[in-house]
């Protein structure tokens, strides 16, 4: 069976509603390194506005959703030094439900 990049991502994204959510609010340059070990021709682009990496892969763009469209561009040495700082756990925190007595959200650090 031949592992193409949407079956990879499709795989992952499925195994738990986190992945998602991990890999589009901060860990999107994670997630191009985790393809790029795969993919070893693969580019990281980023967009316009600076704040999303897409991977680019035999002429088309991914991102844990699957593929994308839009305009994404090469990263300059000053995005690279953006980008490899970024984390989920850096900016997010997940639910993990809410306390039975008061009904206050839970998160994990």
């Amino acid at each position: 069976m031949e592992l193409t990049p949407l079956k990879i991502i499709n795989s992952l994204r499925d195994t738990d509603c986190y992945m998602q959510v991990i890999f589009s609010q901060g860990a999107c340059y994670k997630f191009h390194l985790f393809l790029k070990s795969l993919f070893p021709n693969a580019t990281a682009l980023i967009n316009g506005d600076k704040d999303h990496i897409v991977t680019l892969i035999d002429g088309f763009m991914y991102d844990i959703n699957g593929k994308v469209d839009g305009s994404f561009y090469p990263l300059s040495d000053s995005d690279m030094a953006l980008v490899e700082g970024w984390t989920f756990a850096g900016n997010k925190y997940l639910s993990i439900g809410e306390c039975p007595s008061c009904e206050e959200p839970l998160l994990a650090f």
